[in-house]
């Protein structure tokens, strides 16, 4: 059987009748209402902030493609990697095509039915039974997400003590979730007194929850990390440098539970948080 991406790039050539070819306006298609449900789930799901459901809509061997971010393969991956995310979510098809146990969906995503797509995504598919399961989801935004310097739209600096721990897992998390979100943000690590590298058990924790910090060095924080940036959040720590750029907002988590004694309970306190630091930065 042809693989999935064959699949799509040969209808794209082909140009098969059943496929929906967009007008320039991209105006929405009608769906078939087996493949309408893929759909109508996922948004379920995903409003719900259901990570199960979500990753139940995969084949057991199905990939999340997202923009920022490693491949994810496999149901138990998928659930992992959609846990903590979700909120209001409108998806619509731009075109789709189906051949024997194959097909294809090609549309945007909104907040909401009827507001401008913030985004667009390609759904591969295989039937099982009488039921679509996607195979791969791919998707990003449509804003651009660099400035002109070629720097993030906007930088948010967590801080703490030693800038090997807690600053550097919170970085991780937010820029995952912001990748995950298509929010043009973009977190950096820094410490006030920077240790020489990550402790290996922070480093094989951070590891299995998918981050690669190998050969990563703690930076000290300087003015110029603070300057432009849109958000500082200092976990646990003060420093003089807050004081010299007011114009940064400065927040403050100084519950944090130490990774070093309890990795698991320091991650969740962090991630509890990011969500409401992304929404307080979004339109």
């Amino acid at each position: 059987m042809r693989s999935a991406a064959v699949f799509v790039i040969a209808w794209f050539i082909a140009g098969p009748s059943s496929a929906q070819t967009p007008a320039p306006s991209l105006p929405s298609v009608m769906l078939p209402a087996p493949l309408a449900r893929v759909l109508t789930d996922y948004e379920t799901a995903w409003q719900r902030k259901d990570a199960a459901a979500l990753a139940a809509l995969f084949t057991e061997d199905g990939f999340v493609l997202s923009s920022g971010t490693p491949p994810v393969r496999g149901r138990a991956q998928i659930e992992k990697h959609y846990t903590g995310q979700g909120g209001p979510l409108a998806l619509r098809a731009l075109a789709f095509a189906t051949e024997g146990s194959l097909g294809y969906i090609i549309g945007g995503f909104a907040r909401a039915k009827d507001e401008p797509d913030t985004g667009k995504f390609t759904l591969t598919l295989r039937k099982a039974g009488s039921r679509w399961m996607i195979m791969s989801d791919m998707d990003n935004g449509n804003a651009r997400r660099q400035a002109a310097d070629g720097e993030p739209a906007g930088r948010v600096v967590f801080v703490c003590e030693h800038g090997s721990v807690k600053s550097v897992m919170a970085a991780h998390w937010f820029n995952r979730l912001a990748a995950e979100r298509k929010a043009p943000f973009r977190a950096i690590s820094r410490g006030v007194a920077p240790d020489d590298a990550i402790p290996p058990a922070v480093a094989h924790n951070l590891g299995r929850d998918g981050f690669d910090v190998a050969g990563f060095t703690p930076q000290r924080l300087e003015k110029a990390d603070l300057v432009g940036a849109v958000q500082v959040v200092a976990i646990g720590i003060d420093s003089p440098l807050f004081a010299e750029t007011k114009e940064v907002p400065v927040a403050r988590w100084s519950d944090i539970p130490p990774a070093s004694t309890d990795y698991t309970a320091s991650r969740d306190a962090m991630r509890a948080r990011m969500g409401a630091l992304l929404d307080s930065l979004s339109p």
